[in-house]
């Protein structure tokens, strides 16, 4: 068992043992054996009681260690399956928006600007679950990272309603409209970026201090 207090308490120990033998040598050297061997009964089970307190202590700090590490490990394993579910989020999102999903033949609810059963809600979902789970472990104050989970799926609702309305909107409609439109799309898809870097930046920052 590695415990830094060890080589004090033998040390501590080895002396105590020295100025026991030879005070009981210089007693019995005295020609008092009576008394030479009750001090001697007297340091032996001073040293094993002492013996004893350091290992009973030296096993609670143990499992305390134990304890604090294997809940260490609990919380990197959560930091690192928030993160696999951030990547999931995504890659979905990217797919959802600009790649194969958004094609013809799309649900009634994904035609109306809803992410209602969409794989890009599936994700989002398990996320505010691994978020949750997070917060539990690191008992922060209130749910920092469900509420980063939360905020995300709110700009991917937005995304989902402003990109319905440029796919009903008239191509010959005005310019103005349509660049109102277009730069709110473009705002909104900033704040994903944004809010997404900012998610990854925390995690990291936390398995580092759990690490």
């Amino acid at each position: 068992m590695k415990n830094p207090y060890a080589l004090g308490f033998w040390c501590a120990i080895v002396a105590l043992v020295l100025l026991s033998a030879t005070y009981f040598y210089g007693i019995m050297l005295a020609h008092q054996i009576d008394k030479a061997l009750a001090f001697l009964d007297s340091a032996v089970a001073l040293i094993a009681v002492m013996s004893v307190v350091v290992v009973a202590w030296a096993s609670v700090q143990s499992q305390r260690i134990k304890k604090r590490q294997l809940e260490q490990g609990k919380t990197l394993v959560l930091i690192w399956d928030t993160k696999v579910a951030l990547r999931r989020v995504e890659t979905v999102f990217d797919r959802y928006f600009w790649g194969s999903y958004w094609q013809p033949g799309r649900t009634f609810q994904e035609v109306m600007g809803e992410l209602t059963g969409t794989p890009l809600e599936k994700s989002l979902e398990t996320l505010k679950k691994q978020c949750l789970a997070l917060d539990r472990q690191v008992a922060d104050d209130g749910r920092h990272w469900l509420s980063n989970a939360r905020e995300l799926a709110d700009v991917a609702t937005a995304m989902a309603r402003e990109r319905y309305q440029l796919d009903v909107c008239d191509p010959r409609a005005e310019v103005t409209g349509g660049a109102v439109i277009n730069r709110d799309f473009e705002v909104l898809v900033y704040t994903w970026t944004a809010r997404l870097k900012s998610f990854d930046h925390q995690l990291d920052e936390i398995e580092v201090q759990y690490s």
